[in-house]
């Protein structure tokens, strides 16, 4: 879990940095969109089935944040899908071997935020994966080991 707070830092001082560099652009008509509700005790994914490519990721649930989990072994290979056993150890606290990352709408203002609802850019709930046919992990809580388990929802990605 430490591993994400930081990234989610991270991402809200890049998101603060960015903010006067025209802060907000629309997802392209057409394009594929995952809807992502947080609640305490689930993510829901609508839809949990896409095609692989360019996916656009729209965390639904204000105040909130949402980790994502793909596969990278080494520093320089390219993160892709989740096996099974990928999967159950990501939910037994194991996170070697995975590319962790995550979204949230901290960082910026009500008003920023509101502003640029449904579009990416720093202060908007929405960004863009491109992702190969496999299994994908979103997840909330605790990824240390012998805490509570996470929370983890499987985006599934067809050919």
């Amino acid at each position: 879990m430490r591993q994400l707070g930081i990234l989610l830092g991270l991402v809200g001082l890049l998101a603060g940095a960015l903010i006067g560099c025209g802060r907000a652009w629309p997802i392209p008509p057409g394009a594929q969109e995952v809807h992502v509700v947080v609640t305490a005790s689930e993510v829901r994914l609508d839809p949990a089935i896409v095609r692989a490519g360019d996916v656009y990721v729209v965390l639904d649930t204000p105040g909130s944040s949402v980790g994502f989990a793909q596969r990278q072994r080494t520093a320089t290979e390219t993160p892709g899908p989740l096996s099974d056993d990928d999967l159950d150890r990501l939910e037994h606290g194991d996170t070697e071997g995975f590319a962790l990352g995550g979204m949230s709408d901290f960082g910026c203002s009500a008003a920023q935020r509101a502003e640029d609802r449904g579009q990416l850019g720093p202060c908007g709930n929405v960004t863009q994966v491109i992702l190969t046919a496999g299994k994908y992990a979103f997840f909330t809580g605790n990824l240390e080991p012998g805490g509570d388990p996470p929370v983890i929802t499987v985006l599934e990605v067809l050919p």
